[in-house]
């Protein structure tokens, strides 16, 4: 039961400081920092790198790409790592028994693509979630990372529509964590409301594809009404 009430204390722990990295919105700094403007001001009001790119140009861009991806692989690996060693110094190393570290890699990723969102240093008016999202899968598991980056990238190039990429990409993440991630539990015991831990995991991979549909709902009305804008590297 000690062990359990330490994994819970770090759990949480390790979530907000994930959802605090996560709020840190790089579209916001960057573009108050080179255009002296506010990127929720322009266009979509959307404080991710399109709208970045549109309002602030490609040396803006560049940072927030690379800053979103970054937030994403820290708060990962806060749980993966940081947050994993600190139980099994507390535990004496018998945490290898009761916690995959995937588990709370999930946890940490989710909650850092919630801070994305829903960012408390800047009026939780955020982006989409879907670069840091992408972020976050890199240390997760690499196989799922190419497979949403390349569901990404192809649908970008077939259909010219950033949010369709996002979306496809989004709804990908929770059916490759069904089928790559190891359905077999690794023999760990600890067990969140009696749920295996690849549940938990398949279904805060859920909860991100969710967050990340639910945030393009202007953009798929946009879509089925042939109003949504086309990227193009180009433009």
């Amino acid at each position: 039961m000690k062990y359990e009430l330490y994994i819970i204390i770090v759990t949480i722990i390790s979530a907000i400081i994930s959802y605090l990295i996560g709020s840190i919105s790089s579209a916001v700094i960057f573009t108050r920092l080179i255009a002296k403007t506010d990127v929720r001001d322009h266009g979509s009001g959307n404080a991710g790198l399109t709208n970045v790119l549109r309002t602030a140009g490609k040396k803006a861009g560049i940072f927030t790409l690379i800053c979103d991806l970054a937030k994403g692989l820290l708060s990962v690996a806060v749980g993966k790592y940081a947050a994993y060693a600190v139980l099994g110094y507390l535990t004496n190393g018998q945490i290898k028994n009761y916690l995959d570290p995937l588990y709370l890699a999930y946890i940490c990723g989710f909650f850092c693509i919630l801070g994305h969102i829903y960012p408390i240093y800047f009026n939780f008016r955020g982006g989409k979630g879907a670069l840091s999202g992408l972020g976050t899968v890199i240390l997760i598991d690499w196989r799922i990372f190419l497979i949403l980056l390349v569901i990404f990238l192809l649908s970008v190039i077939i259909t010219k529509y950033i949010s369709v990429g996002s979306i496809l990409g989004a709804i990908s993440l929770p059916i490759s964590t069904i089928f790559i991630q190891n359905v077999k539990e690794t023999g760990t015991t600890f067990s969140l409301f009696g749920m295996p831990q690849k549940v938990v995991m398949t279904i805060f991979a859920a909860l991100f594809a969710c967050l990340v549909i639910i945030k393009h709902k202007d953009n798929i009305k946009r879509l089925f009404k042939g109003q949504e804008s086309k990227f193009s590297i180009k433009k």
